[in-house]
């Protein structure tokens, strides 16, 4: 293999979108003051609520998919180890494995993935009897659904954690069985509770003295990937659900919580109630690549440059992004505004125009080329409906309050940016993703709104 063709496939590793950066990782880049403020850093916010408050915290945590709050949550969670708290983070699923199944989502599964989540990371120092319990008293049902066929005198930790893996795999893949676990869950959520409960307690009570060593924290990632239904015009969507009807449930574990939740539920009617029901909630705005209007947002460019320039130093410290791997600084622009702000999109932009090369420098026509392929990803997913929405989006650079606008937001095809103005008052805006704002298609769509507007 010749020095490009290495100097590629390494590149290609490198920029993989779907692996969230562990604490440490060189190619990490603070972007806190590019998102709206840098006193809004996760450690400083979510981290301060749970080293400060004496009691339990419960937190919601999101932001568009792939906007980096995986990478953010794994900060929080060595920072509070450090602190001395016992952290048990986990991803719900991903999108080829975990407990989940996102298209399906329903309080009872969160519970038991916490479950098995718990006792994993806790079953070297906390007392696993009274889960081992609770799975044994209902043997005869799970024998029945085929997902054990243990006996008392088998069960222990070992076993108890194998069931709760088939447990977890029977919610993600087999629907049938799915619906008969959330069944028997919802008839025995109060006693699984209690179960959890005094397995955490008897993990607190394993632990040394220390300012927080007897405090443990769940971080639940991955939940903002929940697709959002809702069945009737007025009904409570499966979101609604989950984080307020049951939010007695996701508040029941006697230690502190963060869930990550999907963007669209913090704009919807429902807002005021999860203020009033969590101790905090915290969004993850878009690296700004513009300002309000229009005006190319020279401090978001530049972080998303560095962001680059460390996935390529990552490879070798001897490369130069510009001129050894992309031909020109234009080249290198032309991809920070396209993704919109959206790290992951980035990653697939420069994975796609790496893919397409055979030699370096990567050439502009190349990167124009991977945008155009990766643009599509998009606008395969707009329907008719939706072209009046981006266009006044667009336009008014405000996302209006009805499921509609939330769907596209849900979709990433608006991003939400964030800023504080003269007066310290925080603004939101929203603005089409640059990638559906590039096509031919918006194009003349905006030109013929703007016609119309003028002859009206």
């Amino acid at each position: 293999m010749n020095t490009d063709a290495l100097l590629l496939k390494e590149l290609f590793n490198s920029f993989r979108p779907d692996m969230p950066l562990k604490p440490g990782d060189s190619r990490y880049v603070d972007c806190e003051s590019v998102r709206g403020d840098e006193e809004k850093d996760i450690i400083s916010q979510l981290g301060g609520y749970i080293v400060k408050d004496d009691n339990n915290t419960y937190q919601l945590y999101s932001g568009h998919r792939g906007g980096g709050k995986s990478t953010e949550l794994m900060r929080l969670a060595k920072y509070l180890e450090d602190q001395g708290f016992v952290v048990v983070y986990f991803a719900a699923a991903t999108d080829d494995a975990g407990d989940l199944s996102f298209q399906d989502t329903q309080y009872q599964d969160i519970l038991i993935s916490c479950t098995r989540q718990l006792l994993e990371k806790l079953k070297d120092e906390a007392d696993a009897s009274p889960i081992q319990n609770w799975l044994e008293a209902r043997r005869k049902e799970l024998t029945e659904l085929a997902l054990t066929e243990v006996s008392l005198e088998q069960l222990n930790i070992s076993v108890a954690l194998s069931q709760l893996v088939k447990i977890t795999a029977a919610i993600r893949a087999e629907p049938s069985k799915r619906k008969e676990i959330r069944k028997l869950v919802e008839q025995n959520t109060e006693s699984l509770v209690k179960a959890l409960n005094e397995f955490i307690n008897s993990a607190k009570a394993s632990k040394e003295n220390g300012d927080h060593a007897n405090q443990v924290v769940i971080i639940a990632d991955n939940l903002d990937r929940i697709v959002p239904i809702q069945e009737k015009e007025e009904a409570r969507t499966n979101l609604e659900d989950i984080y307020i009807t049951q939010s007695a449930m996701m508040r029941g574990l006697n230690c502190h919580m963060i869930y990550t939740a999907p963007i669209s539920l913090f704009y919807s009617r429902a807002y005021s109630e999860l203020g009033s029901i969590y101790d905090k909630t915290q969004v993850l705005p878009m690296v700004m690549v513009q300002s309000e209007d229009g005006e190319i947002y020279e401090l978001g460019m530049a972080k998303l440059r560095t962001a680059l320039e460390r996935r390529v130093a990552y490879v070798s410290s001897e490369l130069e992004l510009v001129p050894q791997v992309f031909d020109q600084e234009n080249t290198v622009n032309l991809l920070c505004f396209s993704c919109g702000g959206h790290l992951r999109d980035l990653m697939h932009m420069v994975r796609n125009a790496v893919n397409r090369s055979t030699a370096l420098p990567i050439t502009q026509k190349t990167v124009k080329r991977a945008i155009s392929e990766y643009r599509q990803v998009y606008m395969e997913t707009l329907q008719e409906s939706d072209w009046p929405l981006l266009l006044d989006v667009h336009e008014t650079k405000y996302r209006r309050k009805n499921k509609d606008y939330r769907d596209l937001l849900y979709r990433r095809c608006i991003l939400e940016y964030c800023y504080f103005d003269e007066n310290e008052e925080q603004m939101l805006w929203q603005d089409v993703h640059p990638l559906i704002r590039g096509s031919k298609l918006f194009k003349q769509r905006w030109q013929e709104f703007q016609s119309g507007e003028h002859e009206g």
